[in-house]
């Protein structure tokens, strides 16, 4: 009976003790949250610096890692440490795209994964991907890409003249206006580095089909100059698009003409394959010219007429013009200008 007795206080004893224990280290211990790359742990300690709580966890800080609060300081209940582990700076330019970002990958290849960058046998990469990260580095990653786009495009119209009886010598008059059509074409589209390499047209649907501009004018071939009352007798009839050009202070082609003939009103530009240098013509609302010049910029049903100014030529514009060969090629312009 009395070693039961003994047996028992003996274990009062021992439980007194570790309570004294457990509440003494209770009463000395600090809680502790550390956050490192958005992690929050949470320790119970009793060391008393920073430095002390970190090397007790075993984590180790790189030389460009920061530390806040510093290593030195002490530990106080509650506290909170933030581990700012450095991550060097890349330049990273994928398919022409650059950007400049802080990343935590030690190679290339790395990294690649990293941004969930897709590769093929076509990708090509700069440096390789087994090069290690460092400060600074440029890195360039070409992809070829596919894509399939569908783009709309106009039609343009047609134009056709009838030449009737019933309008005056030279009149126009529309009878339907034209109307441009549309299309929708299927385009393949191979870019590698952002570049396209080809296009190639899958399919073509026209969507409406253009409507044709129908113009009537005056069968007769006299036209009546419009300054002078004068009429001129022609043997063909254009319809062209007009622009106007000028001569340009100090370029060497100022005042020169391809036919070698000097500018004046009177001068036209024309594609020699539509008209021959040194046809007389009739511009409609210009007057009497000679095709006497040329243009990189003159193609087919295209004439350019020479004015004295820029203002002129600018106010000029560009405007559809009928154009007349005259039967009478022996005509001096300039002089017939002169009445004007």
């Amino acid at each position: 009976m009395k070693n039961r007795i003994r047996i028992a206080l003996l274990i009062v004893a021992l439980f007194m003790l570790g309570t004294g224990t457990i509440t003494a280290y209770q009463s000395l211990s600090k809680t502790v949250a550390i956050v490192e790359d958005g992690k929050v742990t949470q320790y119970e300690t009793l060391h008393q610096t920073v430095r002390d709580i970190l090397e007790a966890q075993e984590i180790v800080l790189g030389e460009k890692d920061i530390v806040e609060p510093g290593l030195e300081e002490s530990i106080e209940d509650g506290i909170k440490i933030t581990i700012l582990r450095w991550k060097p700076t890349v330049t990273l330019n994928v398919n022409g795209i650059a950007s400049t970002l802080k990343t935590p990958a030690t190679t290339v290849g790395e990294l690649i994964d990293n941004r969930h960058i897709k590769l093929d046998e076509y990708s090509e990469i700069t440096p390789a991907v087994e090069a290690p990260i460092t400060d600074e580095m440029e890195i360039s990653v070409k992809t070829r890409e596919v894509a399939i786009e569908i783009v709309q495009e106009e039609i343009p119209f047609e134009k056709q003249i009838e030449e009737v009886t019933t309008l005056a010598p030279g009149k126009v008059e529309v009878i339907e206006q034209g109307v441009t059509g549309l299309k929708e074409k299927t385009i393949e589209i191979v870019r590698f580095g952002g570049e396209v390499q080809t296009e190639t047209v899958k399919e073509e649907v026209v969507l409406t089909e253009p409507v044709t501009k129908m113009v009537q004018q005056g069968k007769k071939n006299l036209i009546k100059d419009s300054a002078t009352g004068k009429m001129y007798e022609f043997t063909k009839t254009l319809t062209l698009e007009a622009t106007a050009y000028t001569d340009i202070e100090g370029d060497r082609w100022s005042g020169r003409t391809a036919s070698g003939m000097p500018t004046f009103v009177g001068m036209v530009a024309v594609d020699p394959k539509i008209i021959p240098l040194g046809t007389i013509v009739y511009v409609e609302d210009y007057g009497i010219a000679i095709a006497g010049d040329t243009g990189g910029a003159i193609k087919g049903h295209d004439i350019d007429l020479f004015f004295n100014s820029h203002n002129e030529c600018v106010k000029f514009g560009r405007r559809d013009k009928q154009v007349y060969i005259l039967k009478d090629q022996s005509l001096d312009v300039r002089q017939e200008r002169k009445s004007y």
